[in-house]
């Protein structure tokens, strides 16, 4: 068996196609074809449906495709193990993120590639059955997520910041003016809000359900930036975060209000799958982030890099990190 084999078998699942997987791994289709025949001679087990064209896997190729992902993981975690000891860690970083985390990416990434500039951050925003997959398949490094709603069966977690659902209104919008609304005030306005399938618009159902009320949003998008644009420019109203409002807070024409009876916070936080060895990107965001969560520098950071329409200076992000690493 030769690692490249496994690297055909992923690709191929990958990319669903003998001739796109095979451009991917740069050879030519025949040689991928011609090397998963090897492998399933030499394992004596089918491991293709074979037809015209590629038609998915036998039960035996699944399971060694998973193997697969795990031998390639550890032969990547192996590398940049070696790197950490050297002292020069390389390679890429891949976070999962949900949308409604975002406000915490930018220190995320600042942060680690302070520590290790070296590092190539790769930032998805996915679902929460994806991340959990993608976790679990070695396909993410590290996930930031809230908490509350991860099945933590195989994944530990670090919380980093708790998060409070707020109201955003046009500024010339109803309440009359209030800086409080309760579940049932807002279910009576016109909303916008995340897609049902979102995990973030479960946790908003959840609450308005515990009050008694059910929303009946006029628009539904899986852009929390396509709802704070709504308020602003078509008169809705939205759900979001109270650090991503902090984040824009010079979003034109709108408000914000808290929500209360009851208020709903999230915890937000870092997870991964733990192991023996721990997988090197793994072990080296959490080291950061624990020495960031440890100095008290996630609640400074957020209070000091709020997006102001004349910043003092050009460094100021930069003096935000050195304050959070000398706290």
């Amino acid at each position: 068996m030769f690692l490249r084999q496994f690297q055909y078998l992923v690709s191929l699942e990958e990319h669903g196609h003998f001739g796109r997987a095979a451009e991917h791994c740069h050879v030519s289709q025949p040689s991928l074809s011609s090397a998963i025949k090897q492998l399933e001679v030499e394992l004596d087990v089918p491991i293709i449906l074979r037809a015209h064209r590629f038609q998915g896997f036998t039960p035996e190729g699944k399971r060694i495709v998973t193997w697969a992902k795990r031998i390639l993981a550890d032969q990547n975690a192996m590398l940049e193990e070696l790197a950490i000891m050297r002292g020069n860690l390389q390679g890429r970083l891949r976070i999962g993120a949900m949308p409604m985390t975002s406000p915490v990416l930018p220190l995320v990434n600042q942060l680690f590639i302070e520590r290790h500039p070296a590092v190539q951050v790769d930032i998805q925003f996915i679902g929460q059955n994806r991340l959990n997959v993608g976790l679990t398949n070695f396909e993410f490094d590290v996930g930031i997520s809230y908490l509350a709603s991860q099945p933590m069966d195989r994944l530990h977690s670090l919380p980093l910041y708790d998060e409070r659902l707020i109201l955003l209104l046009p500024e010339d919008g109803w309440l009359d003016g209030r800086d409080t609304a309760t579940w049932e005030d807002v279910s009576k306005l016109p909303l916008c809000l995340l897609s049902e399938s979102t995990p973030e618009r479960q946790i908003l159902d959840r609450a308005f359900a515990s009050s008694g009320f059910v929303p009946q949003p006029q628009m539904e998008s899986n852009s929390i930036f396509q709802l704070a644009f709504h308020v602003a420019a078509a008169k809705l109203a939205t759900i979001i975060p109270s650090h991503f409002m902090e984040m824009l807070s010079n979003c034109p024409g709108t408000r914000r209000v808290n929500i209360v009876d009851p208020v709903v916070t999230e915890t937000v936080g870092l997870v991964w799958v733990e192991g023996d060895p721990m997988m090197p990107m793994a072990k080296a965001m959490i080291d950061v982030l624990t020495e960031a969560t440890q100095s008290g520098g996630i609640e400074q950071w957020f209070s000091e890099n709020r997006l102001n329409p004349a910043p003092k200076s050009k460094s100021k992000s930069a003096r935000a990190v050195r304050s959070i690493r000398k706290a």
